[in-house]
């Protein structure tokens, strides 16, 4: 509720004003009561009222003069002042040095004190709804810490520190749920609006979160939702404690994700860790085997819920792999939106492996006349597709039928370079990709692109790029 500061040094008046009006009837209550304006000043700078009330002619200091300092404290209350008819000339300057109103005593009753009570809120709330809007910023880099897109210790509360003020006191109220590409509206989760000072709505990665900003905390929402396991939930929250409240309602919504039985599985041992099957993923999506594909992702998915990754985390490792694959078929990842907008594990599986068979048929499709020179063209594809063997020039030869000196001597005329030099490049392009778009490491990326060894595919790739693999990795992965 609102804060109220009683000032009045007359004891009887500042009692009738106490208790003329049903303060919490109307979203108020009286924080403090002083007898003059040093006692009111001092409770000001502590409490920080959002309205005061305050008599215009007091001993020692008078009413304008607290208005005065309180403004020079950087205080913005709303002061509705007090006066006798013959202090007009006080009422005045009270309006000039920024009091909302003042009133006379004499005429002074409930109906009066109420309509400028309720103007009083409708600023506070304005103003509230105006200050909200700064804290958009915060939720993101929230969100992005929950995504992992950027560090922990970037997650402060920089531009925040202006309205943390209104927020004061205010109780934060979170509602998630798994909306797809739609953000969800506050009626299908239950939300009463109107039960809140303040409702938000933040719309990413397929969910939808509510903040809900209250005076205390409100039992008949949390028992409308107890028992509803597609929405996740937090109260008596804070901007403080946003954070691991935003992740705890979230987490909330991974039994929806997943199913009844998400978490259960009862062959978890069985399955193989989340990196061997991206590898095996990749040797899989080289060798354009979609049904081996369609298998590697399917254990992935079990090894995630038996292992219980959140939806937050399945989503990011789906974008991953889905990111890895196009940039390894040579096109751009434009999938992520449609991603986001899964709401259970089963569908998301299916969308993955959906751009897995729509990529490899991209490519088996794919027909490029590198060359004009026919022969020359099937050994490049030939290259493409087996880069990972050991070829040799003669299999080459063989491999469209002619002598082994010629196809060197039309191959370098029509390329610039000898077969195994266009060999190399295919393999150490194929490298950067894995360096930049996958988790496998070097030794990994050697076997995954033809190299014997890594210590050779290292002494290659340092003398075609101009660095060692781990510092190429390092280097563009900032």
């Amino acid at each position: 509720m609102w804060a109220i500061l009683l000032v009045e040094d007359e004891v009887f008046v500042r009692e009738t004003l106490r208790d003329t009006v049903e303060w919490e009837r109307q979203g108020f209550y009286v924080v403090g009561e002083a007898g003059n304006g040093k006692e009111a000043l001092t409770a000001i700078l502590e409490l920080k009222p959002d309205v005061v009330i305050a008599d215009i002619v007091m001993p020692g200091m008078d009413g304008i003069e607290l208005l005065k300092e309180t403004r020079k404290a950087g205080i913005r209350s709303r002061f509705i002042m007090l006066t006798a008819m013959s202090d007009f000339e006080y009422a005045r300057d009270a309006l000039q040095y920024g009091a909302f109103n003042y009133l006379l005593k004499l005429s002074l009753n409930d109906e009066v004190l109420l309509e400028n009570l309720a103007r009083i809120k409708g600023e506070l709330l304005e103003e509230l709804s105006v200050a909200s809007e700064a804290l958009y910023p915060y939720f993101h880099r929230i969100w992005s810490g929950i995504r992992g897109t950027v560090a922990a210790a970037d997650q402060d509360q920089t531009g925040t520190i202006a309205v943390t003020e209104k927020f004061h006191g205010l109780e934060l109220e979170i509602y998630t749920i798994l909306s797809g590409a739609v953000p969800a509206a506050a009626e299908k989760m239950n939300i009463q609006t109107e039960e809140y000072l303040l409702v938000q709505l933040f719309h990413e990665g397929g969910q939808t979160t509510f903040f809900c900003w209250s005076f205390g905390k409100k039992a008949a929402c949390a028992n409308r939702h107890k028992h509803n396991l597609s929405i996740g939930m937090a109260y008596g929250s804070s901007l403080s404690q946003l954070s691991q409240d935003w992740r705890l309602a979230l987490n909330q919504l991974n039994g929806y994700w997943y199913g009844s039985m998400g978490g259960q599985l009862k062959e978890r041992h069985e399955l193989p860790p989340i990196a061997e099957l991206e590898a095996e993923l990749i040797r899989r999506f080289e060798a354009r085997d979609e049904r081996q594909c369609t298998e590697v992702t399917a254990l992935m998915w079990k090894s995630m819920e038996a292992s219980l990754f959140s939806h937050v985390e399945v989503k990011i490792l789906a974008a991953h792999l889905v990111h890895m694959l196009a940039m390894l078929a040579g096109r751009k990842s434009e999938y992520r939106q449609e991603l986001d907008s899964a709401i259970s594990h089963a569908s998301l599986l299916v969308h993955v492996q959906q751009v897995i068979h729509k990529l490899i048929q991209q490519m088996k499709e794919e027909h490029v006349s590198f060359t004009d020179h026919p022969e020359v063209n099937r050994v490049i594809q030939y290259m493409l597709e087996h880069f990972k063997e050991n070829i040799k020039i003669a299999d080459l030869a063989k491999l469209v039928s002619i002598n082994v000196d010629y196809l060197s001597t039309v191959f370098g005329k029509k390329t610039g370079l000898t077969p195994i030099a266009f060999l190399q490049n295919i393999r150490i392009e194929q490298a950067k990709r894995l360096l930049l778009h996958s988790k496998l490491n070097v030794e990994e990326i050697a076997f995954q692109t033809g190299f014997a060894d890594d210590a050779y595919f290292i002494k290659v790739f340092k003398r075609m790029v101009g660095q060692t693999p781990s510092s190429f990795r390092r280097e563009n992965n900032t």
